[in-house]
């Protein structure tokens, strides 16, 4: 014990160091401290997420040059200790560091990379974090029985790309979220078996892109989300089973696309949502035993296309007074 408490202080203490060099020595001793000291990693996990969230500001362009270096070093300082939690998390880790919560809370990130990192038991932990810039790559990354809370994260100029990642099992929160500017994939995404909050989340500006997921009970939960300007893609997704749902959502000026996609089964809700300017286009979508609920909703200038759906069954769950009186800017195919 006494071994192991005095590679701890000396490994946090060269977190502290100045010099890249010799805080990188100290990440690597903390994770290999924390690979040996099962009683504690979850301590010595809990110092690296710490030092993920001290101030970590790009300074300024231009002069002086050794603003510019100091930053390079912090940056590749953070990186590694990205990978080295990603690393300990993928399938052929030595040391499983799984079911451990990590606390990135409020952090800023302009890049790293937790592909195929399998997230199982305890809370991921990205509230009111800042992504800005760079690319932040969760592709076939999995969500499974962990709580993984992103509420209050701001997503500007970022690409974030969840592409082939499953969430099954264990919530993700989005609530409160902002989008502006950049992207999120979610294409080929997986979503079972949970509720997923996107509550009262801000899209401004920004491309989200559900191309290709697949929505398998449980449900994914846009109530009161805010859509203005940029696109939301959900072509070729499927539905069955489970919820899509916009309750008193508002969508200003976007392209909702659902071209291509398939529901069989389950509920897409639009109930109490406004829609003003911009299109919820369904082209080319199949419906099949799904239930779709404008009930409430207020049309003001948008456009909300089924012309070139297809349905089976009685407009494919459309409410009677829509199916046959649809207000102006919902369009049907021929009955």
């Amino acid at each position: 014990m006494r071994v192991f408490n005095r590679r701890f202080a000396t490994a946090t203490r060269r977190l502290e160091h100045a010099d890249t060099a010799v805080r990188l020595a100290g990440v690597y001793a903390l994770a290999g401290l924390a690979d040996d000291w099962q009683d504690s990693r979850q301590t010595c996990i809990d110092e690296l997420c710490a030092y993920l969230r001290m101030p970590y500001e790009h300074p300024p362009d231009g002069p002086p040059a050794a603003e510019q270096l100091s930053f390079g070093g912090s940056q590749e300082v953070h990186h590694t200790v990205i990978s080295i939690i990603t690393a300990h998390l993928r399938d052929d880790a030595r040391v499983s560091w799984r079911g451990h919560d990590f606390d990135f809370t409020g952090v800023r990130f302009d890049g790293g990379d937790f592909s195929g990192a399998v997230f199982s038991g305890g809370t991921v932990d990205f509230r009111e974090a800042v992504f800005s810039g760079g690319t932040l790559d969760f592709t076939g990354a999995v969500f499974s029985g962990a709580t993984v809370d992103f509420t209050g994260a701001r997503f500007s100029g970022a690409a974030i790309d969840f592409t082939g990642a499953e969430f099954s099992r264990g919530p993700v929160h989005f609530v409160g979220a902002e989008f502006s500017g950049g992207t999120v994939h979610f294409g080929d995404a997986t979503f079972s078996g949970a509720t997923h909050h996107f509550i009262g989340a801000v899209f401004s500006g920004a491309s989200i892109d559900f191309s290709g997921a697949v929505f398998s009970g449980g449900a994914v939960d846009f109530t009161g989300a805010e859509f203005s300007g940029g696109t939301v893609h959900f072509t070729g997704t499927a539905l069955s089973g489970g919820v899509i749902g916009f309750t008193g959502a508002e969508f200003s000026g976007t392209t909702a696309a659902f071209a291509d996609a398939t529901f069989s089964g389950g509920t897409l809700d639009f109930t109490d949502t406004t829609l003003s300017g911009g299109t919820l286009r369904f082209t080319d979508a199949e419906f099949s035993g799904t239930a779709i609920a404008f009930t409430r909703a207020t049309f003001s200038g948008a456009t909300v296309d089924f012309t070139d759906a297809t349905f089976s069954g009685r407009r494919g769950g459309l409410s009677k007074d829509l199916a046959t009186d649809p207000p102006p800017g919902l369009l049907l195919p021929p009955a």
